[in-house]
């Protein structure tokens, strides 16, 4: 899921709810002189009040000596579920409407790291600290192509670690046209956004949209043709710069609803945005591999009905992320050693922080444990979220909460992959006793019985024969029998000898040859390894035959 909705201009919130149902993302701007009021969050005539609670919300200002504090504190005491993105002073390269100099920017920014840079919503990744420019002022080329702005001028260097996300607006812009701001096509996604990341690739953060939109390219809107009268072109284009965005890691996503961008009356494009929100809304839920190891693992060492829940709704990292994938878990905790839990949880790689009984940690931060004053989880639920990584999310590396209970299902079969282990299975079928095999011998001694008893009967042939040359040229090409007991053969390499010392018969074959040798095998072994573990195994004899078979089918001839 990438949060998309709007920044609802002149138009009210309700009533843009009422257009846009599903909207995950609202884009509040506070202007020079609004300051960053705390009261913004419970006064219902104000836009932040009437925003969903389980949507991101992107807050701009323009003042330096703001109590963002207050506004943090305001915010996390509504109980709302969704992110908060504070941007301190919005495009202040525009400097325009008492934006600062760069020096007073970077002091502000230090200010604002002071206040709410170690909060503990920022740690869990509620709240997020943004930079925002105009994409148009940083890709303004001369006559050289080459780039005329520099965005580091804006960039907050000594207070880098206080930044979690890059912001930009975009606006048409074409170097190459008469006019670089009234362009005669649609830029396509790929130039249009690269900038974004490579701004991303600069500064180590990832990139979102908190301002898009596009006019109609018509000559009535001032554009050199009429490219698009219904808009049908325009609505294409918003349907494939969300794609590419996406596809490309943009974290959230806001049509800038006012003046040109107003879509009250360009109902084709407007359509187009009411179908990108309602599909992120209903993106689906899909448990990261990582968790769903985790799951498995919570269920055979404490087992009970919902011990894991997946779609909590106190926190956003249970909503899909960019690749639709939940990359949170809640579990409840009664009954369970949390001590061990959290121990297994901070030695695992993909895991990025917890949060339970008033306290937080997270994994970059040394696994600290700091206060925690969010909504839920308490003492009976812990909340914990992997790192929105795709390595992260697919590592099934085990959390190691069953290895005292016994062989986990997961590690044993993939074990079998092994090609290590796959060698070692070969040579179980000659160590197999029982059935029909006489007291005290394996399936490689029966082996080695016949071949002398062969020998034996071969010799009194010869010996009987007129020509006795055929049949002695015939025993000459048996192998040569070998005890279990014989000392190993030096010529024989230490790789093809098997766990009992005694090499497997020459010609890699006397091995099971067909399918049903090899299933019968697989069946054996399998029934013999089931009943050498402590139950409940966790792994079905189904299971483990059909994967023992799997390893052993490359014998077949």
């Amino acid at each position: 899921m990438m949060p998309t909705g709007w920044c609802p201009g002149t138009r009210t919130v309700t009533g843009m709810l009422g257009t846009y149902p599903g909207t995950s993302c609202v884009r509040i701007f506070f202007g020079p002189g609004d300051g960053l009021p705390a009261a913004a969050w419970t006064d219902p005539r104000q836009r932040l009040a009437q925003a969903p609670a389980d949507a991101d919300v992107i807050v701009s200002h323009k003042d330096p000596d703001v109590d963002a504090a207050a506004f943090v504190a305001a915010w996390q005491a509504t109980g709302r579920t969704g992110r908060l993105v504070l941007v301190p002073h919005h495009e202040p390269e525009q400097q325009a409407g008492g934006d600062p100099a760069p020096a007073a920017f970077r002091a502000s920014w230090t200010r604002t790291r002071k206040q709410v840079g170690d909060h503990p919503a920022r740690h869990d990744g509620r709240l997020r600290l943004a930079v925002c420019w105009t994409l148009q002022w940083v890709r303004r080329v001369d006559a050289a192509g080459r780039r005329v702005n520099d965005w580091r001028t804006w960039w907050p260097e000594h207070e880098a670690d206080a930044v979690d996300l890059v912001l930009a607006d975009w606006y048409p812009y074409d170097p190459t046209a008469r006019n670089p701001f009234r362009p005669a096509g649609y830029e396509e996604p790929a130039s249009a956004l690269a900038i974004m990341v490579e701004l991303a690739r600069a500064t180590g953060k990832p990139w979102g949209i908190a301002e898009i939109n596009h006019p109609r390219i018509t000559t009535a809107g001032g554009y050199p043709t009429d490219l698009d009268p219904d808009g049908s072109r325009c609505a294409a284009w918003y349907r494939r710069m969300h794609a590419w965005a996406k596809a490309n890691g943009c974290q959230v996503w806001s049509h800038y609803h006012r003046d040109e961008g107003d879509l009250t009356e360009r109902k084709t494009e407007q359509q187009a945005l009411r179908e990108l929100i309602a599909a992120e809304a209903a993106a689906p839920r899909r448990l990261a591999p990582a968790l769903e190891t985790l799951r498995a693992e919570l269920a055979r060492r404490w087992p009970g009905t919902g011990r894991s829940i997946v779609d909590a709704t106190h926190h956003a990292d249970h909503r899909p992320n960019a690749r639709d994938t939940v990359d949170a878990l809640d579990v409840d905790v009664t009954g369970v050693d949390t001590a061990a839990l959290l121990a297994a949880i901070q030695r695992h790689p993909s895991a990025a922080y917890w949060i339970h009984a008033g306290a937080t940690a997270r994994a970059d931060d040394g696994w600290t444990r700091r206060p925690y004053a969010g909504a839920d989880p308490g003492r009976d639920r812990l909340h914990l979220g992997i790192r929105s990584t795709e390595a992260a999310e697919r590592d099934q590396r085990p959390w190691g909460l069953v290895e005292e209970a016994g062989s986990d299902a997961t590690r044993f079969l993939a074990l079998l992959k092994d090609p290590a282990v796959a060698f070692q299975l070969r040579a179980l079928p000659w160590q197999y006793v029982g059935g029909g095999i006489p007291k005290g011998m394996s399936t490689l001694g029966v082996l080695n019985e016949i071949v002398q008893t062969v020998r034996v009967i071969g010799e009194t042939v010869a010996g009987q024969a007129a020509d006795p040359a055929p049949v002695r040229a015939a025993l000459a090409r048996l192998p040569e029998p070998r005890p279990a007991a014989d000392p190993p053969d030096p010529s024989v390499p230490a790789e093809a000898v098997s766990p009992d010392g005694a090499a497997p018969p020459p010609g890699g074959s006397g091995l099971p040859r067909t399918p049903a040798e090899v299933d019968a095998v697989a069946g054996v072994v399998a029934a013999r390894v089931l009943a050498a573990l402590p139950a409940p195994a966790g792994v079905s004899e189904v299971e483990l035959t059909a994967a023992l078979r799997a390893a052993l089918a490359d014998l077949v001839t």
